[in-house]
């Protein structure tokens, strides 16, 4: 009797264990005429096959690091007056805006005292340099003397920094006229290249670091690529990377060798032709890789990841017929926000929706 109850167990378990294993479904077509289709908001985009080398992407058009520099407040203080505007060229060391600050002004203060300091230091240590050499003084002095104008060169050196990293130019000939404030001074550009972000803030008291200035060198630009590790086992440096709705082109310079904790990896490419690029628009690009990466011999699809759907468990999407559409069984190797990469018994050309997915499985529950 207990060995009855065993073998009834186990039975039991393989016929669970088979009913909770997702069954591939068969492909099931929907007769669907242009109309209906229409009708229901249906709307297809062709799969790519991978295979083929191309790869879409989503890219950032950026500007390299060294082409760049962002101007923020040196102190808590004003604008006084903006001098540029968004889209203005400058120059390095362009006037970009007066700004007002009496801590700037203390700064000011207290580097004239070290100038003041470390000029006495240096009359004291000559005198007492004349007064050893004539017996006058004793070693001890001398070195007490030496170590107060190395104290003040140290500290004017200090000051001076400061306010070199401040950015100001205190000379500037028409802050002089306008304000001919010791606590005001010109901000000054530190690169050539073009004014992208200026903010207005004339009047309005500013902490230190609040961003009043962004300058980039647009004349080089680049793209930044996030995209699936699996994708970047195919791309290599050199590959070229086609911006068609830009009329734009540009190489892979860097493909990065680990991917993050979100399994994406990063792609660097420096634009050749930049068409009608524009710094900070992202693009859909075709990647023309070299290699063609396949998993398990197996032909692998390009599809947008809207078009995935689940259906009975499983992963799927609907396929454009000759006579409507076919809700076909897919495997997913890797997906993103965009992308997904599939295995599908696809053929060259053929086209899978990407809207109205709602209304089709709607009519592909109708039958069941």
């Amino acid at each position: 009797m207990f060995r009855f109850h065993i073998v009834g167990l186990s039975l039991f378990s393989l016929i669970l264990s088979g009913s909770l294993q997702a069954q591939e479904f068969a492909p099931k077509s929907l007769k669907l005429t242009a109309n209906q289709q229409a009708a229901m908001g249906v709307n297809f985009a062709q799969a790519i096959s991978v295979d083929s080398g191309s790869v879409l992407i989503s890219a950032s058009v950026t500007v390299p690091p060294e082409k760049q520099a962002i101007l923020s407040a040196p102190y808590p203080g004003q604008l006084s007056q903006m001098v540029v505007g968004v889209g203005d060229p400058v120059k390095v060391g362009s006037p970009l805006a007066y700004f007002t600050s009496p801590q700037m002004g203390d700064s000011r203060q207290k580097l004239l005292e070290a100038t003041s300091d470390a000029r006495l230091a240096k009359e004291a240590l000559i005198r007492d340099n004349e007064l050893f050499k004539e017996g006058i003084i004793p070693q001890s002095r001398l070195n007490i003397t030496k170590a107060k104008a190395e104290n003040a060169n140290a500290m004017l050196m200090a000051r001076q920094s400061e306010l070199k990293a401040a950015g100001i130019n205190f000379d500037d000939p028409k802050n002089k006229e306008a304000f001919n404030s010791y606590a005001t001074g010109a901000l000054k550009s530190p690169i050539r290249g073009t004014v992208v972000e200026a903010h207005n803030l004339i009047g309005q008291r500013v902490d230190t670091g609040t961003l009043l200035f962004r300058i980039a060198d647009i004349s080089t630009l680049n793209l930044e690529i996030n995209t699936s590790g699996f994708k970047a086992l195919g791309i290599q440096p050199g590959d070229e990377i086609v911006i068609a709705s830009r009329n734009a082109k540009a190489k892979v310079t860097g493909v990065s060798q680990a991917v993050s904790a979100s399994q994406s990896a990063r792609i660097r490419a420096v634009v050749e032709e930049r068409g009608t690029l524009q710094m900070g628009e992202v693009v859909a690009a075709t990647i023309q890789a070299r290699l063609k990466p396949k998993v398990q011999d197996k032909t692998l699809w390009q599809v947008p990841s809207r078009a995935l759907t689940s259906w009975k468990g499983q992963s799927a999407i609907f396929i454009l017929s000759g006579t409507g559409v076919v809700l076909q069984p897919v495997s997913v190797i890797s997906s993103d926000d965009d992308l997904a990469s599939i295995q599908a018994p696809l053929s060259n050309g053929a086209k899978v929706a990407v809207t109205g997915i709602a209304s089709l499985k709607a009519l592909a529950q109708k039958d069941e």
